[in-house]
């Protein structure tokens, strides 16, 4: 040894303990820390600005618009007039069941019981050796030709089919318990289960083999709720309804 007093060795300081020995160095990542905080604060309201409120995409609209707006609506459904029904047409009664302008004439009447004894007598249908009160009213043309027969009033038709006795048959169910019969029919236009209006052609009228004495006729009957009656106590009506009993 040459008499050199030897210092000791100290140990390398690391990089990262050279970095923070540094004065500026905490001041520096205070303000880095900040800076990039700030920029995170400035970036949400961007996109909070850039956001849409649906609300802003309906019209401002005023209250005295809103009570205007409703004021018009109340005034077009006022304005508007009510829906009439397509093609109705007023019936003014039991229609006589013939074709307009056909002439036609009573050949045998309803039987009344009330009635004189010569009017209930002409009244009789006379069948091999039977006698038959009549139930309806019988329409011919004087020159004894066919003719169109036509529905007394809008209703069913509930039957429409031939018999034996009486020739083709049609009965209409109507309003108010009536129901209208047309026999002695050559034949018919009609089926069960159509509607017809009054005035509707059903057939034309011809011959049957209980009432053969009349020819060419119609047989025209009236029922209130199941029972003929006198066709006169609804013909010429001004509106066909139940009468009183």
């Amino acid at each position: 040894m040459n008499g050199e007093q030897k210092q000791p060795i100290q140990p390398p300081k690391s990089k990262w303990k050279a970095f923070f020995s540094k004065k500026w160095t905490f001041p520096v990542i205070y303000m880095g820390a900040a800076a990039l905080i700030l920029a995170l604060i400035m970036w949400y309201q961007d996109t909070r600005d850039y956001a849409v409120d649906p609300k802003s995409l309906q019209p401002e609209v005023s209250m005295g618009d809103q009570q205007q707006s409703a004021t018009d609506a109340v005034g077009t459904a006022t304005d508007t007039p009510e829906a009439m029904p397509v093609n109705q047409t007023e019936e003014k009664g039991l229609a006589w069941p013939v074709a307009e302008g056909t002439d036609v004439e009573v050949v045998m009447n309803f039987y009344d019981d009330k009635a004189s004894e010569d009017v209930k007598a002409a009244a009789i249908i006379q069948y091999e050796d039977s006698f038959w009160p009549h139930t309806g009213m019988d329409l011919a043309k004087k020159d004894g030709t066919p003719f169109d027969v036509t529905a007394a009033l809008s209703g069913e038709v509930v039957k429409a089919e031939k018999d034996p006795m009486t020739g083709y048959i049609v009965e209409i169910e109507h309003e108010n318990g009536l129901n209208t019969v047309y026999q002695s029919l050559e034949d018919i236009k009609v089926a069960a289960g159509d509607k017809v209006e009054q005035g509707t052609v059903l057939g034309k009228a011809g011959r049957n083999l209980f009432e053969k004495d009349l020819g060419v006729h119609l047989h025209f009957e009236v029922k209130e709720d199941g029972q003929s009656v006198s066709p006169d106590k609804f013909l010429g009506q001004e509106e066909t309804q139940k009468q009183p009993q």
